[in-house]
């Protein structure tokens, strides 16, 4: 480090070029100090030893104009566009900036950034990303899976603009319980949750209610399926299990059946009494394919969230209608009928000995056994829990429409009168009515209804309304005293 006034003064000779080296070692040096040289030029560098800042004299000879600041420890440099913005600064060979990132991260380009369908990293850990590294597609990475394709078409795969825009699974908060509270249950039935059903064989007693007891998370309810008969020897070909079926049409962007099939994921809340192995099942009741997961419940009596991966299916496409499709199923119990062969792991022909096995919880064993499920979702692509979307919750009128789509009760609680009664007092009358559903049902439905002063009763039912026809019995008004029940479950 050196500085010097760069005046060589008459002296002697040995003086003379002493005070040339001096000057020459300040001129090599930059004029380094800890502050600026006493003499100073126009156009001269002055390296400041305090700041690590190489400067320039402006033209004035008033002021320094910083250059760059030189870090000593790891041998680097920071440039500087101005005092007042710093600037990591590239240049075109014309002068143009061609790329410039300032203090705070922004980064600036003159026309644009080429990258050559390299990825363009976005966190810490180098898994999310977007990247063009096919022709005309770029593809978003999370969590270093593509969750979608973005093509001039529109997106392609994923999360992004693919997510239904109403939940696949429909009261997966189990905020609907139209039928009630279920109980003394030894066979297949549905549940007190709209849309969830509950089969068993030879496996004990059950009850199936809405319970209040919830995972918080904005849920505030769940099924509770308890065991109140237990059956801890069962017989090989019992089983129990938790299931909800799909209509084709609304599983249309899994392109199932096609070059382009897409992976989903299920997700929900779950809590039990037992720890233990359960299997759930993913089975296309269309072409009886079906693959399944093995799911552990770590923790008793604490609520846990379980995120299911399945593979993409480019056998048997998913046809756009209102029949049943893909039924998922939660199995909690099964005998060797069901458990004696291998889990497919991939889509592969139903096997009934390989439906469940790997299910080890027992639910059936003990009666102090229950589970309780909530926040049920069909997602499509593939997730974490830390990267599946939030669940879709709907308003409660919304839901239960979807629901009523199954199940609904006309005249609950309340007297239907017929109208269009024909006839006199005092004599019977032929009667009739058109009752209008409270939403357009999946299929007919069946009923079931019960009559007062009514005979030869006739009932036409179609998606939309119930005709009832008959003759009046008595001068009395015939009445439909019960509610009508309409079911259209798949």
């Amino acid at each position: 480090m050196s500085q010097h006034d760069l005046d060589i003064a008459n002296q002697t000779f040995p003086n003379t070029r002493s005070d040339l080296n001096l000057a020459l070692k300040a001129l090599g040096s930059n004029q380094s100090g800890s502050s600026a040289p006493a003499t100073t030029y126009a156009n001269g560098l002055f390296y400041n030893t305090t700041s690590n800042l190489l400067q320039i004299r402006n033209e004035d000879n008033d002021a320094y104009i910083t250059l760059a600041e030189l870090d000593q420890s790891n041998d680097t440099v920071e440039y500087f566009k101005s005092d007042s913005v710093r600037t990591a600064l590239i240049e075109f060979t014309d002068g143009d900036n061609a790329l410039a990132i300032a203090d705070g991260g922004a980064l600036t380009v003159s026309t644009s950034l080429d990258m050559n369908g390299t990825e363009l990293i976005l966190d810490a850990d180098a898994d999310t990303s977007i990247h063009a590294s096919t022709d005309d597609q770029i593809d978003i990475k999370v969590g270093n899976s593509d969750v979608a394709h973005i093509v001039n078409t529109g997106v392609s795969q994923g999360a992004l603009l693919n997510r239904n825009p109403t939940p696949i699974v429909v009261n997966g908060d189990m905020a609907i319980a139209q039928r009630g509270d279920q109980t003394g249950k030894t066979a297949e039935s549905m549940t007190a949750c709209d849309r969830f059903r509950f089969n068993i064989i030879s496996n004990g007693t059950f009850s199936m209610v809405q319970s209040t007891d919830d995972p918080a998370n904005g849920f505030g309810n769940s099924l509770k399926i308890d065991c109140t008969t237990a059956n801890a020897s069962p017989p090989a070909n019992s089983n129990l299990y938790l299931s909800m079926q799909t209509e084709g049409r609304n599983l249309q962007g899994l392109l199932k059946g096609t070059s382009d099939a897409r992976t989903s994921t299920i997700a929900y809340w779950i809590k039990s009494n037992k720890t233990g192995n359960y299997v759930v099942e993913l089975w296309d009741r269309t072409y009886n394919r079906h693959v399944g997961k093995v799911v552990t419940i770590s923790s008793a009596n604490t609520w846990e969230k379980h995120v299911c991966n399945f593979p993409a299916d480019t056998t048997g496409a998913t046809l756009p209608n209102s029949d049943r499709s893909i039924m998922i199923s939660w199995a909690f119990d099964a005998g060797s009928d069901y458990t004696s062969g291998t889990l497919p792991s991939t889509w592969s022909g139903f096997v009934n000995a390989n439906r469940f096995a790997g299910t080890t919880l027992d639910l059936g064993d003990n009666t102090a056994n229950e589970v309780l499920i909530t926040g049920v979702q069909w997602e499509i692509g593939t997730f974490t829990s830390a990267t599946i979307p939030p669940f879709q919750f709907e308003d409660g009128g919304t839901n239960l429409r979807r629901c009523q789509r199954y199940f609904q009760i006309l005249n609950h609680d309340a007297d239907i009168l017929f109208i269009n009664a024909m006839g006199s007092t005092g004599t019977t009358a032929s009667s009739s009515t058109t009752l209008s559903y409270m939403t357009q049902m999946r299929t007919d439905p069946t009923t079931s209804i019960s009559y007062t002063n009514l005979s030869a009763t006739s009932v036409t039912l179609s998606e939309t309304e119930i005709k009832l026809a008959g003759n009046a019995s008595t001068t009395d008004a015939p009445r439909i005293e019960q509610q009508i029940l309409l079911e259209a479950e798949i």
